[in-house]
């Protein structure tokens, strides 16, 4: 276990990462972290500060320098971007004479030269050199490198009563197997249930969550050298729903379990941010370029990936319109956006952008084979539903899958159907799809021509949605056209999917104005939606990360200001 610390240590970078686990990692050994990394704020070489006993000794004051992987000659004293050593400088010059608090300056205060490798032996001599050179009676120095970091990670976050060898054990496994994602999340998601199974009060749920959130930060960082995200990808989106699970009752945006519960949404922010950069947006404009790299020459494996993938980069857009709202709401742009909120903006037009590159360039999103892609789709249209700038796009697009979901069904092609698992799609591939009993089973039921029904009426689509509505007419009265919403069950189930809930309306309307009331009506009349956690405490995201991890359908109530505008 020392050895995957250690090189999960030396794999991390210096902002927001190395950074990010140590005052986790100091508050778990007892010390008082008075400083924490903050971008743009200038703390005179000081990185992290913290005070408290180590090891039973007396009370000192403890200093950070940061920097990431090996200390070379280079970023000791080099031409680096902030090297180690003039920080160390202006630790001594500056920071302890004006910036040490009053109540620690009678503390003994150590200089603690952290990096998540180890010093390369060409310089050894000159760091051992400074530090004998500046040691004084009230200041001494100390390295912590990666063996010294992992072994304190071991003894406080992952200690035996708090990480049982059980768990290290899933870990391990977790890693052992990154080629097999499906099999690397298994054991992980058993791990998270582990660490989670015996939470009782808010102490227990702060200290799991920091010990997952470490265990994810592992697993992200073995997935991101080995170059296949995709099981970090999938850990951090069910850690971060268990996470809340377990923390919501907690939750209050300033103590412990707010903190640690943020710790691990920021984690998960940069593995999906890390997924959409690395894997998606560069390609996205690229003509079939995602698609020939399913590297399948079946169709339905592309399908299914490619749906798969645009609820991703819909839920990333979704996680980054949530930032900047927030962002206006704490900060009105009265005089012009802030630096932070224009990179946000520009952050969430690059998404947007990347889903209509992405349908653009890969045409089987506009053939849906599943039903249950209506929940992928309709992430993506709620997103885009707040750009009028892509207004025209999204028409075309809605009016495409109409018109291919439609002649797919009358001409006996690849028709939406109700199943999920891969043998039953491949079996509907290969078998006489004309056949009327095999056809009214495998269409029995639907959320997909609903959704596509509301969203016809909103962009005014008035042909389109004729023909629709026309289409359900003649051809789908043996289906049981619905649609799904949260119910009172919904918040204790939602988040953890540990059983079946919310309701269904049966019988939906696909004439246009009539389905726009019918979820005008069911939004007004239901209110456990806006009762759940994550829409009163200000995380409406996660309720969407849910329906796209445990697979139910976007809540119309997305679309709420919308249909309010438009009475």
């Amino acid at each position: 276990m020392k050895l995957i610390l250690k090189q999960y240590l030396a794999s991390l970078r210096e902002r927001q990462e190395l950074d990010a686990v140590l005052p986790d990692l100091l508050s778990c050994m007892g010390m008082n972290v008075f400083i924490s990394p903050t971008r743009g704020v200038k703390e005179y070489g000081v990185d992290i500060a913290a005070v408290g006993q180590i090891n039973d000794q007396e009370e000192k004051v403890y200093l950070f320098s940061v920097k990431s992987g090996n200390l070379t000659r280079e970023t000791w004293n080099g031409n680096a971007n902030q090297a180690l050593r003039p920080s160390l400088d202006e630790i001594q010059d500056s920071f302890i004479p004006s910036r040490l608090p009053p109540e620690h300056r009678d503390k003994k205060i150590v200089i603690c030269l952290c990096f998540g490798g180890d010093v390369n032996s060409g310089i050894r001599q000159e760091v051992s050199g400074y530090e004998r050179r500046n040691t004084r009676d009230s200041i001494s120095f100390e390295e912590w490198n990666g063996d010294k970091l992992s072994e304190f990670i071991q003894q406080h976050l992952l200690k035996e009563e708090l990480l049982p060898c059980s768990s290290q054990a899933l870990l391990r496994k977790s890693l052992a197997l990154l080629e097999e994602p499906e099999s690397s999340v298994k054991h992980f998601s058993l791990l998270i249930d582990e660490v989670l199974s015996n939470v009782t009060d808010a102490d227990s749920v702060s200290s799991s969550i920091t010990r997952i959130n470490v265990c994810l930060w592992v697993l992200f960082s073995w997935c991101r050298d080995g170059g296949n995200l995709e099981a970090a990808y999938l850990s951090s989106e069910r850690a971060l729903l268990l996470a809340w699970d377990k923390v919501k009752d907690h939750y209050t945006g300033r103590n412990k379990p707010s903190k640690s519960f943020d710790s691990i949404l920021a984690t998960y922010q940069q593995i999906t941010d890390c997924y959409v950069d690395r894997c998606l947006i560069p390609y996205v404009e690229l003509k079939y370029a995602l698609s020939h790299a399913v590297h399948s020459p079946c169709s339905v494996d592309v399908n299914i990936k490619l749906l798969d993938v645009l609820g991703r980069l819909a839920i990333k857009g979704h996680w980054t319109l949530d930032s900047l709202l927030e962002s206006y709401a704490e900060s009105p742009p009265t005089d012009g956006e802030s630096e932070e909120q224009e990179g946000i903006r520009l952050r969430l037009q690059e998404i947007t952008e990347s889903i209509n590159l992405l349908v653009v360039n890969n045409p089987m999103l506009l053939s849906p084979y599943k039903d249950s892609q209506a929940i992928d789709l309709g992430l993506a249209l709620i997103l885009l539903s707040s750009n009028s700038d892509l207004d025209e796009f999204v028409k075309s697009w809605i009016s495409e899958v109409v018109y291919m979901c439609t002649f797919s069904f009358e001409s006996d092609g690849m028709y939406p159907i109700v199943y999920n698992s891969y043998e039953k799609l491949l079996e509907h591939k290969n078998r006489d799809k004309a056949d009327s009993n095999y056809k009214n089973k495998v269409t029995e039921a639907s959320v997909l021509y609903p959704l596509l029904a509301v969203f016809c009426s909103l962009y005014k689509l008035d042909s389109v949605s004729q023909n629709l509505e026309q289409f359900a007419k003649d051809k789908l009265t043996h289906s049981t056209l619905q649609y799904w919403y949260p119910n009172q069950n919904s918040e204790q189930n939602m988040y953890s999917n540990s059983d079946r809930h919310g309701s269904a309306t049966t019988d939906f309307p696909m004439n246009g104005s009539a389905a726009i009331e019918r979820i005008k009506q069911e939004c007004g009349n239901a209110d456990s939606f806006k009762k759940m956690s994550a829409v009163t405490k200000g995380k409406d995201p996660l309720i969407l990360t849910a329906c796209r991890c445990y697979r139910y359908p976007v809540p119309f109530h997305y679309l709420e200001d919308w249909l309010n505008v438009s009475e």
